[in-house]
């Protein structure tokens, strides 16, 4: 724990609530649902922090909420857990991506998508 630096981490929950929110309320569901998503996606993708957390979720791959790591409490009451639902979907072992051309380095404008 002594690497951490907690100022940082706290910048980065910050942005990802604002995300989560963002992406929340645009889709009609809970940002609380969609930070967790976040988290279950980003453990497993870590190279997607920066581009979720400057760009917003449109840098992430179609589908990703598949592609996480955490399970999840399904409306029928059962755990469900990521790898199972990418195989019952049909979801490609791996995500694919439709990322932007490679953007500048753009100061925070508070874009989420």
């Amino acid at each position: 724990m002594s690497t951490i630096d907690f100022a940082a981490a706290a910048a980065v929950i910050k942005r990802l609530a604002e995300v989560s929110e963002a992406l929340g309320q645009a889709a009609g569901v809970g940002a609380m649902e969609t930070a967790g998503s976040f988290v279950s996606y980003l453990a497993e993708h870590p190279e997607d922090i920066e581009p979720l957390l400057r760009f917003g979720a449109s840098e992430l791959p179609k589908d990703w909420i598949h592609y996480g790591c955490l399970t999840w409490m399904g409306a029928d009451g059962k755990l469900h857990h990521p790898e199972v639902v990418r195989l019952i979907v049909g979801a490609p072992a791996t995500p694919v991506y439709f990322r932007h051309a490679p953007r500048a380095a753009e100061p925070h404008r508070g874009d989420v998508n």
